[in-house]
């Protein structure tokens, strides 16, 4: 796959991910307002809803937000791969890096 094509596909993910997240938000704010007014109904039962919606909401969001900086992290490789001409990036890590005997 061209890294233009790679690149066109990775920035339409992060948009698809974003509209998701503003989707997540009203969602997550009707469910919440729904388990305040169970609150004032019946505090364990909407104090449990409360709760779970809160927990929930904060998974989704951590989620999504750790797949838009993985997608962000490819752009930036391939900005770095495009900077070295195409070739494949020589990493720093200890594991291959070359021995000092």
């Amino acid at each position: 796959m061209a890294a233009m094509d790679r690149r066109a596909e990775l920035e339409g993910w992060i948009a698809k991910t974003r509209r998701l997240q503003r989707r997540l938000a009203i969602v997550y704010a009707a469910l919440g307002a729904a388990a305040i007014a169970l609150l004032a109904w019946s505090r364990p039962v909407g104090g449990f809803a409360l709760f779970g919606v809160a927990l929930v909401a904060i998974c989704s969001f951590w989620v999504t937000a750790a797949h838009n900086a993985a997608h962000r992290q490819k752009l930036d490789e391939l900005d770095r791969v495009a900077d070295n001409d195409g070739k494949p990036l020589e990493t720093g890590h200890r594991r291959w890096a070359p021995r000092e005997r």
